[in-house]
């Protein structure tokens, strides 16, 4: 029978602080703060130990740290997420694509903590508080944000969806077609992303982004076009996870421009993705991926919609 998890002290208290440019002056205040508190702050490798002292603090980037533990008293800051993938490249040299992969289940990891414990958003923070009263007795002073104009436009665009927990039903994020990969043989010859040779074997052309979503009913609006040859084929196209998806089957029968809406429910924080796949070999045409937009919806939207349609 599988061991349960150790259970962290009564006395021990975690706050997640995911990557951003305000990082480190998030972690000067937090300790200034526990100082004024009386507070003691200690490495993960001690959360799980019994001591009967003072109250202790456990500062993680990562969110599933502490509920592994199943922690009881966690709070998180999710301050400038458009930032994240900028400040995980600074911090450890990775690729943008793996700074993509790792920020974003950061990010979305400390989101689904809310609503069972405190997350503070930058959507809470626009108001600019002097102060935040967190864990029921320590009170951090907000700092003055570093943030500048990201470095691409294009990528910060896509880490809007983390400046709230519950993303708006009217807030629409653009997921640009640079995000993806593409089948090499369909784009090597092709001087503009997103646009796709079909010629070959049946494949995937398209797939990704791989940036993680919170729990949460998701709505993606994928922007695909083919010629007069490429609209003869049958394509599939996926949204969701890695490992379960929502499928459609489509054969465009003409050249255009077209958008197909799918939506799929995250019961945990996990990467996104895209694909889509030519189902049938292809003697000629090309077709043209222009990325999608997502947004969040309510159950009962996506009913009334159905029902509508």
């Amino acid at each position: 029978m599988e061991e349960p998890s150790p259970t962290e002290p009564t006395n021990t208290f975690w706050l997640v602080l995911p990557p951003s440019v305000d990082r480190q002056r998030w972690l000067t205040n937090i300790h200034l703060a526990a100082y004024d508190a009386g507070w003691r702050i200690v490495q993960e490798g001690e959360a799980a130990g019994i001591d009967p002292g003072p109250q202790r603090l456990v500062i993680t980037d990562d969110a599933h740290r502490a509920t592994l533990l199943r922690a009881e008293r966690i709070a998180a800051i999710v301050a400038e997420p458009e930032s994240a993938p900028d400040a995980v490249i600074e911090a450890h040299g990775i690729s943008t694509a793996e700074a993509i992969w790792h920020a974003s289940m950061l990010l979305a990891r400390a989101l689904a903590l809310a609503p069972d414990h405190e997350v503070v958003t930058a959507r809470d923070l626009v108001a600019k508080p002097a102060e935040l009263m967190l864990l029921g007795g320590l009170k951090i002073v907000v700092p003055e944000s570093q943030a500048e104009f990201p470095k691409d436009p294009i990528l910060a665009a896509a880490f809007r969806v983390y400046r709230d927990v519950a993303a708006n039903q009217d807030d629409v994020f653009e997921w640009s077609e640079r995000l993806f990969t593409y089948c090499p043989k369909a784009s090597r010859d092709m001087g503009t992303s997103g646009v796709l040779d079909t010629t070959g074997r049946p494949r995937m052309l398209v797939h990704g982004p791989y940036l993680s979503l919170p729990p949460g009913l998701w709505r993606a609006t994928m922007r695909f076009g083919v010629d007069r040859d490429a609209a003869r084929h049958r394509y599939r196209l996926d949204w969701g996870t890695r490992t379960e998806t929502i499928s459609e089957h489509v054969i465009p029968g003409a050249p255009g421009m077209y958008e197909l809406t799918l939506d799929f429910e995250w019961v945990a924080s996990d990467a996104a993705e895209v694909r889509l796949i030519l189902m049938e070999g292809s003697f000629m045409g090309s077709a043209l991926f222009q990325g999608m937009t997502l947004r969040r919806i309510t159950p009962d939207q996506a009913s009334e919609d159905r029902a509508a349609a």
